[in-house]
């Protein structure tokens, strides 16, 4: 076992039962009450996750579809669960195997090319300012494949253009938007600059990935990192929806931070670090828009399932949309502000977790994550008024949808019992016979507030007007609100019933924040909203 590191979202199975969750289809669940595997059997479930991610069976376009669907995950955080377990494998062989997936492809430890890109020969090499790139120009899978003339000395073109796109990347994550730099690596490759290695990843399915090898690795949260990209990103590989450039840029953004986030806690729970890192990307290439293809696997699509849930049937890139809101709603006027989510990463440095941290940051603004996740219900579900890139994403959701009308003026009782960081969405209508000057009364009967119990009306007039209204709740988490309900002026409202707790007993062997088991899972929550004349 690692010297004092707490296990976070490590590839144990979850131990907490979801069953009141709006689980996806294919997302797993296990019954409350199971036994927390072993060090040993995490570490082996590890060792086969990134055994599977090398095998070269799986086309790019396979494991994208397999992302989007909620399967295929990260090679990042894989090699970073495989890192942290090494020494808790029962066998010297396979400790072997996972030291050679996590060797450098320039390190001898495997030279037969083993289970990763592995250079067979000589490799050149070309650096800027922060990064060095270095590739191989032998007849391998893994050569460059725009440059024949075997002189190591001349520069390929590629490796040329994911530099320059590397240095750029730096300039905007490291330079503008004000992040702590990747930690040197002394003279691994050369010299202490991060290091890139270009092969053919996408042969195994892979964009690209960051892992360390620091000796510190697993005693230590802040590690250094190297990175691998792909050598090409060739249309055969990875399809024509992007440019090989774009697909190299949103890469490297996304993988850069990674290492990135080592310099600051490569422990953190994986929808912190991964919908961060998803994030970015639109951050320093806006015009790119890659990773709309995970708002499938995101609150939009799920808002019943918890912001920080995560497994192998469901990923957390999605929760960038998360982070792209409040990097906007914490903006002045109309202007964004994403220093909050670099404030978030400061205050996750050493022990604090990531929904920790990240209330931590908001208090810091004079906010809290309560009143942020409120918000982002609200501009979930209506994202093309809210989102600046809005028009693009689905809308959260609904629940429940109620049509009230001069016989049936009444939802009647309704109850739902949503988990921590999760949003319930139930529309009311009034029909076409619901007549006069009529108020729609919302009652509510939640849990205590203390356990992140809110709600709110959000009132769509027919004059396109949207107006959100809090239903005030008493510390047991009761309340009534009263609204317009006329029809020639109201369209519908929307209620929203919001479980905004981040309470965990922390170091659990789960999949969310802290890997910790939430204390305010299902808690029930009523409401009926009744017309009145």
């Amino acid at each position: 076992m690692f010297a004092f590191l707490p296990v976070r979202v490590l590839t144990a199975a979850l131990v907490l039962g979801l069953a009141a969750v709006s689980l996806p289809a294919t997302a797993a669940e296990t019954p409350p009450g199971s036994p927390v595997p072993s060090d040993a059997a995490q570490a082996q479930q590890a060792l086969e996750q990134a055994k599977t991610l090398f095998v070269g069976t799986t086309s790019v376009r396979a494991r994208r579809t397999a992302q989007e669907s909620g399967s295929g995950p990260d090679a990042t955080l894989v090699l970073r669960d495989l890192a942290l377990r090494v020494d808790d494998l029962p066998t010297s062989d396979q400790r072997e195997t996972a030291d050679r997936l996590l060797a450098r492809p320039t390190d001898s430890n495997d030279p037969t090319g083993g289970l990763e890109p592995k250079y067979r020969s000589p490799s050149g090499s070309t650096c800027g300012a922060h990064v060095c790139v270095h590739w191989v120009e032998d007849t391998s899978a893994d050569a460059v494949q725009t440059d024949n003339d075997s002189n190591l000395a001349t520069v390929p073109a590629q490796a040329s253009t994911t530099l320059t796109t590397l240095e750029s990347v730096y300039d905007t994550e490291i330079g503008r938007l004000g992040y702590r730099a990747p930690l040197g690596d002394g003279t691994l490759g050369g010299n202490a600059k991060t290091d890139v290695y270009l092969g053919d990843v996408g042969s195994d399915g892979l964009y690209g990935y960051c892992t360390s090898d620091d000796p510190r690795a697993r005693t230590s949260r802040t590690v250094f990192a190297y990175c691998v990209v792909d050598n090409d990103y060739r249309a055969a590989q990875y399809g024509t929806s992007h440019t090989s450039l774009e697909n190299l840029q949103v890469t490297a953004a996304h993988e850069f931070f990674h290492a990135v986030q080592f310099a600051y806690d490569w422990t953190e729970d994986a929808w912190f670090m991964e919908g961060t890192a998803a994030w970015i990307e639109d951050e320093v290439y806006d015009a790119v828009n890659d990773n709309l293809q995970y708002l499938g696997q995101s609150p939009m699509t799920y808002p019943g399932v918890p912001l920080d849930y995560t497994d192998d049937s469901y990923l957390p890139y999605g929760s960038w949309v998360f982070w792209k809101f409040l990097s906007e709603w914490q903006g002045a006027g109309r202007t964004d502000d994403p220093r909050v989510v670099r404030n978030t990463w400061e205050q996750a440095q050493g022990t604090t977790y990531s929904t920790a941290a990240l209330q931590k940051a908001l208090v810091g603004r004079s906010s809290s994550f309560g009143a942020a996740f409120r918000t982002f219900g609200t501009w979930s579900r209506n994202p093309s008024l809210y989102f600046s890139e809005g028009s693009t994403y689905r809308a959260a959701r609904l629940t429940g949808s109620f049509t009230l009308t001069g016989a049936h003026r009444s939802t009647g009782q309704r109850v739902s019992a949503p988990d921590h960081m999760t949003h319930r969405f139930y529309r009311i209508t009034p029909g076409t016979t619901l007549q006069g000057l009529t108020r729609l009364k919302v009652s509510v009967d939640m849990a205590n507030i203390s356990r992140g119990s809110a709600a709110r009306v959000v009132t769509h007039r027919r004059d396109g007007s949207v107006s959100a209204y809090a239903v005030p709740l008493n510390r047991l988490g009761n309340g009534t609100r009263w609204l317009g309900f006329r029809r020639s002026v109201v369209e519908y409202l929307e209620l929203e019933l919001v479980n905004g707790s981040t309470r965990f007993t922390c170091d659990e062997s789960t999949r969310l924040s802290c890997s910790g088991v939430p204390l305010d899972d299902n808690l029930p929550a009523v409401f009926r909203a009744s017309s009145v004349a």
